[in-house]
């Protein structure tokens, strides 16, 4: 194992997980499928902050005063549990970076609109249009089509 070091980050080389290129000091890692589907993964994840977060907001509608909401237990746990979430959220997107170029695992990220649909329906009973699903069919399209670059 190799330990690199660039603008102030270490970089720990496992050396069957890197391919060498000569161009750079630092190996590039090579993207497999498994990798995208950890990487949606996290991205479940981060969108159930979202169902937090709208539990947290109907809890404020059930009292009359927003001081009221703010010391119910109603509001404080899907408030915690929202920033649970994104703190291992922020943790996993950090080791996720490792592995992507930024470009790629940002443009990835635009799968949460599945997701938050998804769970919108399941958990909230919204409504799916067809308005929506071809919008998330648009954004698949886009993800797959950044993808289809990075994978080996």
């Amino acid at each position: 194992m190799h330990i690199y070091l660039r603008m102030g980050v270490i970089y720990d080389i496992i050396p069957f997980m890197y391919e060498n290129n000569e161009n750079d000091s630092i190996p590039k890692y090579k993207t497999r499928l498994k990798d995208v589907f950890i990487l949606q993964a996290v991205f479940i994840i981060f969108s159930m902050s979202a169902v937090a977060s709208k539990l947290a907001s109907q809890a404020l509608g059930l009292f009359d005063t927003v001081l009221e909401a703010i010391f119910s237990l109603r509001f404080l746990i899907p408030l915690a549990a929202v920033v649970f979430i994104l703190g291992i959220y922020a943790i996993l997107w950090q080791q996720i970076i490792k592995r992507f170029d930024l470009s790629i695992a940002y443009a990835n990220k635009a799968t949460v609109l599945l997701w938050s649909l998804v769970w919108g329906f399941v958990i909230f009973n919204e409504e799916i249009t067809p308005a929506k699903i071809i919008g998330v069919i648009i954004v698949f399209i886009g993800v797959i089509i950044m993808n289809s670059e990075a994978v080996s």
